[in-house]
């Protein structure tokens, strides 16, 4: 599965590109500073690199009839929020990238434990990729593809980014939600070289080694 077929184009990222459009700098976090400091010297420095591509333009109807679905589609809605009062077309990009990879999936639940089923593909929702913190909303086991919104907290886009061999794209929508935009971050190996286990370290080291352009 190559996700990046699904995409109608490529947009050049622009000069004065914003680094907060990656997630929700109004979202509480722990150590946000500090996060946001990794994140932008990494992107200043190349350590981490951004294209922006397009997945869906004249999509506000759509992604509405998505909102408005009830029934397993929207307990599969609920699932994908990251907290209880998410706004439901903050997910609906991600039910539409699942209907466009496989229109015949099915959503089985065992016991309250919500599944995608596809014979395209397979798929975690919401699962801990680093059995600890690292929460994107979907993520494809064989692929190693992670997929988080531009609606998360720093502290997550930081976990999900510090995991090994994962591709990380990040999904959201312009204001009117008639665009939705996937962002592909890239890392090399200098950024999980400070990224890793920087929880113990994220206090005063890795935030002066951030401001130093030590990365």
């Amino acid at each position: 599965m190559n996700i990046e077929n699904l995409f109608v184009k490529q947009v050049a990222i622009e000069e004065d590109f914003d680094y907060k459009v990656l997630y929700n700098d109004d979202r509480g976090a722990g150590f946000k500073d500090e996060n946001k400091a990794l994140i932008r010297e990494a992107i200043s420095k190349g350590v981490i690199t951004v294209e922006k591509f397009i997945l869906a333009e004249n999509i506000q109807e759509e992604l509405y009839q998505i909102s408005e679905t009830r029934g397993s589609d929207y307990t599969l809605v609920e699932c994908l929020k990251n907290y209880h009062n998410e706004s439901d077309y903050r997910i609906a990009p991600f039910i539409y990238l699942l209907k466009k990879l496989d229109p015949d999936y099915t959503i089985s639940n065992n016991e309250g434990k919500l599944k995608v089923v596809s014979n395209l593909w397979e798929v975690d929702i919401c699962p801990r990729i680093d059995g600890a913190n690292a929460e994107p909303r979907i993520f494809f086991p064989k692929e190693q593809i992670a997929i988080s919104s531009t609606n998360d907290n720093v502290e997550n886009l930081v976990d999900v980014l510090a995991v090994k061999g994962v591709r990380v794209y990040i999904i959201g929508t312009e204001d009117f939600s008639n665009i939705i935009y996937v962002y592909k971050v890239s890392r090399n190996k200098k950024f999980f070289d400070v990224a890793e286990n920087y929880k113990e370290n994220v206090s005063l080291e890795l935030f002066s080694r951030a401001r130093k352009y030590e990365i």
